[in-house]
Order: structure tokens, then C-alpha cells, then sequence
């Protein structure tokens, strides 16, 4: 049975995908990872069966030693645009131990001007620098994650896209098939066949049991930046989200 590695862009379904882990028969979330300032390393302990997550940066040594120890990574990522306008979300109501949080709430008061400091990055000043993380400023969403976006390129990983799990049933079936037939080779383990498993599977998705969870939404940015955050935007991540094929060119 398999070791599973759910790993995940912040704010981009990893509680989504837990679920449709967990719908597989025998599959048990027995979470408690400790992060030693490198990597994950109680992720090499979990045992058959047992799925975990976490939001780990992409690094080949790493993945060397998941592939050793039998542990199958899932990836799942998103338009860096979306992230962004859930995580400026996520901080302002539930998140008050993450650094931005008192920016927020003391001094950038608008989503604008949250949603920029996010993009660009920001100097904390005063009391702002007396964060739980130890640090003096906060780079930027595009700093902080595109390491962890570079795991869709191993080969090892099976990678997929949170749009591609709440579109259309055959899209989102796709994406399913694909992560049964990277996980086992046959069922006959779990004595059934592909299609019933992707209907356990799915059947297990709850959006509302996720404490996380807002409104998921495809293109939600399109909503809240205004054409400062956009320029901005094309300016960090602009080049990123083309190579990440969200867009074809900068004109959007």
C-alpha cells in the first residue's frame, strides 16, 4: 500500500486533495511533522497507507530520498494570482500569526494595498518586526513560493492543477485516474476497480468540512486587483505565470 506525500502551493487545494486521498479505503491522516529548518524529515517515517501534507519547496536531494524510502508525492498548484487574493483573505481572518497581519490591521488598510505588499513584498517597522517567523521583511508571494511551483517538473511527482479538480466531472476525473494509476500499478490490493475507487473518491469531497476552505474560485483574482496590483504583478510574476501556462502573454 502506498506512502502518500500530499505537497502544495499555499492556498491551492491541499485540503481539497486530502479529502480525495482519504476516500480511498484504508487511508489514514496521522498528522505530526516537524520541520527542522531544512525539510520535512518525519515525512520519511509515515507508514503504508498513511497520507500526509505539507507545503515543502522543490530540491533534488530531497526528492531522491522520497523516492528511497517508497513515498509518493502528490502536487497540487494554482494560478499564483488566485493564491494571492486567498491568502490576503486567509490572513485577514484567520491567520493573526502570520507577519502580514498586524500590516494589515494597523497600517495597509485597503485589499489594494494588502494585496500589493503581498505581491511586492514589504519592510516591516516597529513592533511589526517582533514576528513569530524572526524576520525583518516579508519578500513577496512570488520569492516565497515559486521554489515549491518547481516540483511540477520531476518526473517522480504526480503533479496536477487545483483548476483542473473543480472543473468540468471529466476533467476533474482525469485528474483522479491519473492519480490512481500513479499510486498502483493494479487494485487488486484493495479489490476493486479504477472506476469504483474514483467514485469513493470523489464521493469524500466536502468543501465546507475544511476549515480553509472560502470560495475556491477559478480567476477570482480578476475580481479584486485593480490595475495597480496587475501592474505590479506583471512586473514579479508576470514571465512566471506564462511559463506556468495561466497566460500566453502579458496582456491580460
Amino acid at each position: 500500500m502506498p506512502k502518500i506525500l500530499i505537497n502544495s502551493v499555499p492556498k491551492s487545494g491541499t485540503n481539497l486533495l486530502m479529502q480525495i486521498i482519504k476516500g480511498i479505503p484504508g487511508v489514514f491522516n496521522e498528522q505530526s511533522i516537524s520541520y527542522d529548518g531544512v525539510y520535512f524529515r518525519e515525512i520519511l517515517k509515515i507508514k503504508p497507507n498513511q497520507v500526509v501534507s505539507a507545503h515543502i519547496p522543490f530540491n533534488a536531494s530531497f526528492s531522491q530520498e522520497l523516492k528511497s524510502h517508497s513515498i509518493q508525492q502528490l502536487f497540487i498548484y494554482r494560478d499564483l494570482r488566485d493564491v494571492a487574493v486567498s491568502l490576503v483573505h486567509f490572513i485577514n481572518n484567520k491567520l493573526p500569526q502570520h507577519p502580514l497581519f498586524p500590516v494589515f490591521t494597523n497600517r495597509l488598510l485597503t485589499f489594494e494595498e494588502q494585496l500589493n505588499a503581498l505581491i511586492l513584498g514589504i519592510d516591516f517597522i516597529g513592533e511589526e518586526k517582533n514576528n513569530q517567523s524572526g524576520i525583518e521583511r516579508y519578500p513577496g508571494i512570488y520569492e516565497e513560493f515559486h521554489m515549491i511551483y518547481e516540483w511540477r517538473k520531476d518526473s517522480k511527482v504526480c503533479s496536477m492543477r487545483y483548476e483542473d479538480l473543480i472543473r468540468e466531472e471529466k476533467s476533474k476525473d482525469e485528474a483522479l485516474l491519473s492519480i490512481i494509476d500513479y499510486l498502483w500499478e493494479d487494485l487488486n490490493e484493495l479489490k476493486m476497480d479504477k472506476l469504483q475507487l474514483l467514485k469513493l473518491m470523489k464521493q469524500n469531497i466536502n468543501p465546507k468540512a475544511s476549515w480553509t476552505f472560502r470560495k475556491g474560485k477559478i480567476g477570482g483574482w480578476q475580481e479584486e486587483f485593480t490595475e495597480i496590483n496587475k501592474k505590479n504583478f506583471k512586473k514579479v510574476a508576470g514571465d512566471f505565470l506564462i511559463d506556468l501556462g495561466y497566460e500566453k502573454s502579458n496582456n491580460w
